[in-house]
């Protein structure tokens, strides 16, 4: 299976050199993408919205959080962001995001099963 998400370009030049190992995603009202489902060996088309390139990366496997606070101590602030900081500005960042803050509230994390990471294999992403 082959799913399509849209990435800003700093994301998706940390994901295409490798430093970024992991795409934290939740189900929003624009996005209906089954994060829920996705497997080990699936393919992750992203595209640019600077560029409009696209680039794909095999999913290694997917982990569910109940919290970013949580998914960003087990996975490591650099594999997750490509911003770097601190856990509590990466939480904040998070929150940015639109409708993200909502969704991510009870019961909604156990119902949504929201904060999806997948690890990628930056090897084998390749511009198309």
């Amino acid at each position: 299976m082959k799913y399509n998400l849209n990435l800003n370009n700093r994301p998706f030049q940390a994901i295409k050199a490798g430093t970024k190992k992991i795409e934290g995603r939740v189900p929003t009202s624009k996005d209906k993408t089954p994060y829920n489902k996705l497997k080990r060996g699936e393919v992750i088309i992203f595209k640019n919205n600077l560029t409009r390139k696209l680039m794909s990366a095999k999913i290694i496997y997917v982990r569910h959080y109940p919290t970013v606070r949580k998914m960003l101590e087990k996975e490591g602030v650099k594999n997750v962001l490509s911003s770097g900081g601190s856990i509590a500005q990466d939480i904040k960042s998070y929150n940015k995001l639109s409708e993200y803050q909502k969704n991510n509230a009870p019961p909604h994390t156990k119902v949504w099963g929201l904060n999806g990471a997948c690890f990628l294999d930056a090897h084998d992403a390749t511009t198309c």
